[in-house]
C-alpha cells in the first residue's frame, strides 16, 4: 500500500481538526447568467398574466397536449398511461405560462419537472385533466410519473427517489389542477407533504389531485401518489395556493 493510501490512526484522546482549506469549498467558475434577466419581466408578460383566464388556459393546454419526449422515462405501451388516455373525459396536457406572445404558452425549454428537459434530469411527469362528473363543481387531475437516476437519494447507491423529487411531483400536479380549474396565474404559498412509503425509481406511479375548496384569493388542493398495481398510497400533499391576479389587483387599490 502506498503512503498516500494508508489509513491514519487517530488517538481517541487526541484533539483532531482537519486541515483548513482556504480556497472556496467546491470550487467556482465564471458565471455568465444575469439574475436580472430572470427577474425583470417585460411589460408584455405582465399584461398577458393579467389577461389570462381559466378557460383560455384549459383550451390551450389541452390543444397542445403532451408532445413526444425523446428522453422520456416511460417504456412503450405503459399500461397506466394507456388506461389514463382512454378514460372518458380525460385530456393530456402539460404546464403553460404567460409569456411575451400570449397569456398561455407551452414551455419550449421545459422546466425542472415539465417537458423533455425534465426527463433528462430524472423527472417524467404526464398529466391528464379529468372533466367534472355530473353535479361536481370541479374537474380533477390524474397522471403518471416515473423518476430516474438523477431523482434518486444517491445515484448508484441502491436507493429510492429523493423526498424532494416526490414532493416536486405533487407540487407541480396540485398547482396545474388549480390553474385548469380556479386561477390561471397562481403560486403555492403553503404545502404539507407526507411520504408514507419509498417511491421506487424507474417505476410507474399514479397521481390523483382534487380541488377541496376555495375562498377569496386562496384555493386548497389535495394530491396523492399511489402504486397502480396495489393502490397503496405512497405520498400525499395538501397545497394552499394564491390567485396572483387578485393579489396584484388588491395591491394596486
Amino acid at each position: 500500500m502506498s503512503a498516500s493510501n494508508q489509513a491514519v490512526a487517530i488517538d481517541p484522546g487526541e484533539s483532531f481538526a482537519p486541515e483548513q482549506n482556504t480556497s472556496q469549498p467546491g470550487g467556482g467558475r465564471s458565471q455568465t447568467a444575469d439574475p436580472a434577466a430572470h427577474s425583470n419581466q417585460p411589460p408584455a408578460v405582465k399584461l398577458h398574466q393579467m389577461a389570462a383566464t381559466v378557460a383560455g388556459y384549459m383550451l390551450q393546454a389541452i390543444a397542445d397536449g403532451i408532445p413526444d419526449r425523446p428522453d422520456g422515462l416511460f417504456p412503450p405501451g405503459d399500461q397506466l398511461l394507456l388506461d389514463l388516455a382512454q378514460l372518458h373525459g380525460s385530456h393530456p396536457f402539460e404546464k403553460h405560462l404567460a409569456g411575451l406572445h400570449s397569456p398561455q404558452e407551452w414551455l419550449t425549454q421545459g422546466s425542472w419537472v415539465s417537458g423533455n428537459n425534465a426527463c433528462q434530469n430524472g423527472f417524467d411527469l404526464r398529466l391528464f385533466y379529468q372533466e367534472p362528473v355530473q353535479g361536481a363543481q370541479w374537474g380533477g387531475l390524474i397522471g403518471a410519473a416515473r423518476l430516474g437516476d438523477r431523482a434518486s437519494i444517491g445515484n448508484g447507491y441502491w436507493v429510492s427517489a429523493h423526498g424532494g423529487a416526490v414532493e416536486s411531483l405533487l407540487d407541480e400536479s396540485t398547482a396545474e389542477l388549480a390553474k385548469m380549474e380556479w386561477a390561471p396565474v397562481l403560486a403555492t404559498i403553503e404545502a404539507t407533504f407526507k411520504i408514507k412509503k419509498a417511491v421506487p425509481l424507474h417505476t410507474t406511479v399514479r397521481i390523483d389531485c382534487k380541488v377541496q375548496r376555495s375562498r377569496g384569493m386562496r384555493c386548497w388542493v389535495y394530491g396523492q401518489i399511489s402504486d397502480p398495481a396495489t393502490s397503496d398510497i405512497l405520498a400525499t400533499c395538501e397545497a394552499q395556493l394564491a390567485d396572483l391576479q387578485k393579489l396584484w389587483k388588491a395591491q394596486l387599490e
